[in-house]
This record gives structure tokens, sequence and C-alpha cells, in this order.
């Protein structure tokens, strides 16, 4: 797969992970303003995923866990760091760890990013490991009439 294509790849399981959150976390009328508050975070964590992304290159059954597990821990790191440089530069800790009292705190935007990243990397890796099994010739899909048989 090209360069570009799994870069779209990527940005598309980006955006259905933040759909699915909105539409779950938010209520009848609010999902929209969830989603596009939700996506002011999560595309930069995203660009910055996305050079982890091209690290893995062959996500296979064997290294098919790595990319999620990733996906669950870059967005807290980022989050942290990003607290943390806010604490250098004179922010109060307790402050932002308390947060906001109706979004729940620190703790549970750690979560919120966790599982937004875990949802971009899995449905980036599910899509991947279905294209690699619809394109590879001699799979079992293509034994079908008119396929080449496999070479011995």
């Amino acid at each position: 797969m090209r360069a570009i294509s799994r870069i779209l790849l990527s940005f598309c399981s980006m955006l259905l992970a933040v759909a699915i959150f909105s539409v779950v976390l938010g209520r009848l009328g609010s999902w929209l303003f969830i989603f596009k508050i939700t996506l002011i975070f999560a595309l930069p964590v995203w660009l910055i995923n996305l050079l982890f992304l091209f690290l893995f290159k062959n996500v296979d059954r064997h290294h098919g866990w790595i990319v999620p597990v990733i996906g669950a821990l870059i967005g807290p790191v980022c989050l942290t760091l990003w607290c943390g440089i806010l604490v250098l530069r004179g922010d109060n800790w307790l402050s932002l760890w308390n947060g906001d009292p109706e979004a729940g705190g620190l703790e549970s935007s750690l979560l919120f990013a966790s599982l937004i990243g875990l949802g971009t990397n899995s449905f980036y890796a599910a899509a991947l490991i279905l294209h690699k099994r619809l394109t590879v010739p001699g799979a079992p899909h293509n034994d079908g009439p008119g396929a080449d048989s496999p070479t011995r």
C-alpha cells in the first residue's frame, strides 16, 4: 500500500473513532459539538501517531497487537506532556488535575484519549490486515473459479 493511501486510511480511522466516541458520549443534539472539540484535540496527536504507524508498515498477525497498544498509549502520553508543559509555565497542578467538574477531570480525559487512540489504531490495523488478505494472490478467498492456482 502506498504512503498516501496509508495516511488517508489512518485519517479515516481517526474520523471513525472520533465519530463513534462522539455519538456514544453525546446526547441527541450535542454529538456534533463533542465531535468538533474531540477533533481539535485528536488531530495533533494523530500527526504524532502517524510517525509510529509508518514505523510499523507490516501489520500482520504477529505484530498486529503493537499498533493498537501504541494508539492506547499515545493520547494519554501527549496529554500528560501537555499538562507538564502547562505546569512548567506556571499553571496550578491541582486545577489541571481537577479540570472541568462536568467533564470529570484529567483522569477521565486520559481515559478518553486512550479510547480514541485505541479505536483509531485498531480500525487502522484491521483495515490493513483486511487489505492484505484481500490482495494476496493465492489466498483462500481467491481459489474460486478462474483464479490462478498457486505454484508448488
